[in-house]
C-alpha cells in the first residue's frame, strides 16, 4: 500500500514539474510579446466578465493600461469606466453604469457621470453624442483614424 502511495506521489510530482515548466515557458513567451502583468490581469477580467475573445480582450487591456497610466493616479471607479470603454463601443452613461456594476458589483449613475466628466476633461474619453451623451475612449478614435488613413493610401 505504501508503495502505491509513493508511486502516486512520484507521478504527481512529475506532473507538477511539467506544469511549472509549461507556465514558465508561457511567461517567457508573454514577456517576449511585451504583454505585462497589468495587461494580462485586465484582459482576464474582460474575458471572464464580458465574454470578449482573448485577442480583443488583450487589445482592450492594452488600451486600458495606457489610459490609466496617462492619468497618473486613477481611482477604482475611473479604472472600471476605462475598462468598460476599452472595447471601443460607443456607450451611454446608463450602459456604462450597467457594465461597471457587473465589474464592481455596484455603481451609481451619478458617480459614473461625474467620473466621465473628469475623464473627458483629461482627454481620456470623448463624448461623441449630441443631446444624448455617448462616450468612447480617445485611444479608440485614434485607432479608427489610423485604420481609415491606411485604407485611403
Amino acid at each position: 500500500m505504501s508503495e502505491d502511495v509513493e508511486e502516486r506521489l512520484s507521478r504527481l510530482e512529475e506532473i507538477l514539474t511539467r506544469v511549472l515548466d509549461r507556465l514558465e515557458s508561457i511567461d517567457h513567451y508573454l514577456t517576449a510579446l511585451g504583454i505585462s502583468d497589468d495587461v494580462l490581469s485586465s484582459a482576464f477580467k474582460l474575458v471572464t466578465t464580458f465574454s470578449l475573445p482573448a485577442t480583443a480582450a488583450l487589445e482592450a487591456a492594452r488600451r486600458t493600461v495606457e489610459a490609466v497610466r496617462s492619468l497618473g493616479r486613477a481611482d477604482s471607479i475611473s479604472k472600471s469606466v476605462i475598462e468598460v470603454l476599452s472595447s471601443c463601443e460607443e456607450l451611454s452613461i446608463s450602459e456604462i453604469t450597467r457594465r461597471v456594476r457587473v465589474l464592481r458589483g455596484r455603481a451609481s449613475r451619478r458617480i459614473i457621470r461625474e467620473r466621465l466628466a473628469r475623464l473627458e476633461k483629461k482627454g481620456v474619453v470623448v463624448n461623441i453624442g449630441g443631446s444624448r451623451p455617448r462616450y468612447v475612449l480617445t485611444a479608440c478614435l485614434k485607432k479608427e483614424k489610423e485604420r481609415i488613413s491606411i485604407g485611403e493610401e
